[in-house]
């Protein structure tokens, strides 16, 4: 979509060298690689064992720590957060016997939250197994089964997202793991955008002590391909082990500060474009983003042809940027030559990738090398384009990032498109299991939608941000800027949009 720079490709196959200087690197975690590395070792270990190590039955989980998790005691020991707007009531016909509904008399946020904090002093690494049944009421909406782990440092919130519909009751599991003494563990039910006629529906709320090993000693094997439970944490590099973090690009790489004043909060990455002579001016403005707390994702056209690059022309350039990068105060994500689709020869972009990777990777610890295709193609388009063709090799990627947009109400060729697009159906299973067979993390790079989608469904953004929580991606990036829309209304102009956004960032930052 943002194609703010051109550079002309040439297309013989180039002879690609690896560099061969490399540097220390601190091992970055993959979002969903690392539980699988680990189970698959695991199992190595046990087969090298025999059976008899896990062959024991788990020791029962701790009790119930949940007071009236089954709601069979009405609403006793639970509350909503704001009693002026939201009601709270028991309800036959739950999961299991009887069941909470929460309402609210304005369209808005719901939540479930104990009277009392769940656990009242925790000790650190003591994992605790979180679930929730939920159905929604009225109509469909998204929300979260939440735990904010609080204490005199600040609050670390654990959390899963969920999207409950009208038909089934869904069951909702969080694993997570304290990391500080004396803390207090509040454990909620959360429900998005509720509107005035519907609302949540919650039973059979539990939340238990899991013991730390099996019997015999010997340590629980993860399930293979599952995050490894615990808190949130964020990588060298800046992957976040669970959680979206939610950015922007502004205008044409303009200061977001007025933008950021109108959403009450600091975006918590920023998308920049720069050509191939423009590199000091991006460390520039990277080292200033890091500065005002947010993440530097930047795009760079190349001084040379993909081929060239590929081999090696380019390498002092990437060398010289990279170094640059490294000396920041934080970490930085960068792609070369982003929705490559019909640009040039798809294999010299290839190569190219695998030529600029090494460099990056060899030459900072704080980089993380990103690659950004538009997702259509690879998932709808030319075969040409596919995700396999698209990818230039195992390691070499710390994330890919998709720039799908809702084209709801553009016109081409005179015709309006009256398509509301879903990205819980067209991208983000296809990305978790791409990700997930390719030991990568994975993001949405730009995202948009008009004026007229919005109106017709304002809950769209929550709703697609709540979705990539529940698919497995760490970024969730809105273009907002009129370059190169083509007419379409992308950009964060009215209230619809400008309360949507303000919502996912607040969700992002405060997990409600």
């Amino acid at each position: 979509m943002s194609e703010i720079f051109a550079i002309h490709q040439t297309s013989p196959t180039p002879t690609v060298e690896v560099r061969p200087t490399p540097k220390p690197r601190r091992v970055a975690f993959r979002r969903n690689g690392v539980a699988t590395i680990l189970a698959l070792a695991l199992i190595s270990v046990a087969g090298n064992l025999g059976t008899a190590a896990f062959a024991a039955e788990p020791a029962p989980f701790g009790p119930e720590l949940a007071a009236n998790g089954g709601f069979e005691n009405g609403t006793a020991g639970w509350r909503t957060n704001d009693r002026a707007v939201q009601e709270l009531r028991s309800v036959p016909d739950g999961h299991e016997g009887m069941a909470v509904e929460l309402l609210t008399s304005a369209p808005g946020g719901v939540v479930l939250n104990d009277v009392e904090n769940t656990v009242l002093r925790t000790t650190p690494n003591v994992t605790y197994a979180v679930s929730a049944w939920v159905k929604a009421a009225g109509t469909a909406l998204s929300g979260q089964l939440r735990v904010r782990e609080s204490s005199s440092s600040g609050v670390l919130t654990h959390a899963t997202t969920f999207a409950a519909d009208t038909q089934t009751w869904q069951h909702v599991t969080l694993d997570m793991t304290t990391s500080t003494t004396g803390a207090k563990l509040d454990l909620n039910v959360l429900g998005w955008d509720a509107p005035s006629t519907g609302g949540l529906l919650v039973d059979d709320v539990s939340m238990k002590e899991v013991p730390a090993v099996r019997s015999g000693d010997h340590p629980a094997p993860p399930v293979v391909g599952s995050p490894a439970p615990g808190s949130c944490t964020t990588s060298q590099i800046g992957i976040p082990s669970c959680g979206v973090l939610v950015g922007a690009a502004v205008g044409g790489n303009s200061d977001p500060a007025a933008f950021e004043r109108s959403i009450g909060g600091t975006l918590q990455i920023r998308r920049t474009y720069w050509g191939g002579k423009n590199v000091d001016k991006a460390v520039a403005t990277a080292k200033a983003d890091i500065a005002q707390g947010r993440l530097p994702w930047i795009s760079f056209k190349l001084p040379y042809s993909w081929s060239e690059m590929a081999a090696g022309k380019g390498d002092a350039w990437a060398l010289d940027l990279t170094q640059k990068l490294a000396q920041l105060n934080g970490p930085v994500w960068v792609a070369f030559h982003h929705e490559p689709e019909g640009d040039g020869n798809t294999a010299d972009w290839v190569q190219m990738q695998r030529r600029l990777a090494p460099i990056v990777h060899n030459n900072s610890n704080n980089v993380a090398f990103t690659m950004i295709l538009t997702g259509w193609h690879e998932f709808h388009g030319a075969p040409q384009y596919s995700m396999d063709n698209m990818w230039p090799g195992d390691g070499l990627v710390d994330l890919v990032g998709i720039d799908p947009y809702n084209w709801y109400g553009t016109v081409k060729n005179g015709k309006t498109n009256n398509n509301m697009d879903n990205f819980a159906t067209a991208f983000y299973p296809q990305m978790r299991a791409f990700a997930s067979k390719h030991h990568t993390s994975w993001g949405v790079a730009e995202t948009g939608y008009t004026d007229a989608a919005a109106h017709l469904d304002p809950s769209w953004l929550v709703r697609s941000y709540a979705d990539m929580e529940r698919f497995g991606g760490v970024a969730f990036t809105y273009f907002n800027t009129s370059l190169n829309s083509n007419g379409a209304s992308w950009p964060i102009t009215g209230d619809e949009k400008l309360n949507q956004f303000r919502d996912i960032l607040k969700i992002a930052k405060n997990g409600k």
